[in-house]
């Protein structure tokens, strides 16, 4: 899918000044933690790009190339050998993922969001906003699910709070 862009007058683009102006202020408005984030899930991105196509991110990327991402990323490899897995493999070797099991929902869920991100910095449309793509992502969020663990092992029932909050005797 090619994007066409068109040339804008003289009048309407920015300088080389306003474009390093404008590249200060988003590192300079962006919380540190967000930018080291971004920096990892780049770098991860880059990678997983590169030994699953054997070339970089496109800008925009294909949509076949963020569903093949959710694919590879929606199943647990450790049994599962092909492709995927030597992807994963691959970047466990150089110490950009941890296992072959399925990463958490809210891992694949930044990593998609910092790659939207990196979209809207460039001005261009996401891969992630087309609707075959956000239905395979919802998929696979339900898919791997990872059932709710109580916070505490004794919680505070109601008869515990109705005790505490009862009547003081003074």
């Amino acid at each position: 899918m090619a994007t066409q862009h068109l040339a804008l007058p003289a009048y309407a683009q920015l300088s080389d000044a306003d474009e390093a102006a404008l590249t200060d202020l988003y590192r300079r408005g962006t919380p540190p933690n967000t930018l080291r984030a971004w920096e990892r899930d780049l770098a991860y991105i880059a990678a997983w790009k590169m030994a699953s196509f054997g070339r970089p991110p496109d800008w925009p990327e294909d949509e076949k190339v963020a569903l093949r991402f959710i694919l590879d990323h929606a199943q647990d490899l450790t049994e599962k050998p092909g492709a995927a897995q030597d992807v994963a493999m691959e970047l466990i070797a150089i110490g950009l993922r941890r296992d072959l099991t399925c990463p958490a929902p809210a891992t694949l869920d930044r990593r998609i969001a910092s790659w939207q991100a990196f979209h809207r910095m460039r001005n261009l449309t996401s891969p992630f906003s087309a609707p075959l793509v956000q239905q395979a992502r919802q998929k696979a969020r339900r898919a791997n699910a990872r059932p709710r663990v109580p916070k505490s092992p004794k919680p505070v029932t109601r008869d515990i709070l109705e005790t505490l909050l009862g009547p003081v005797d003074v």
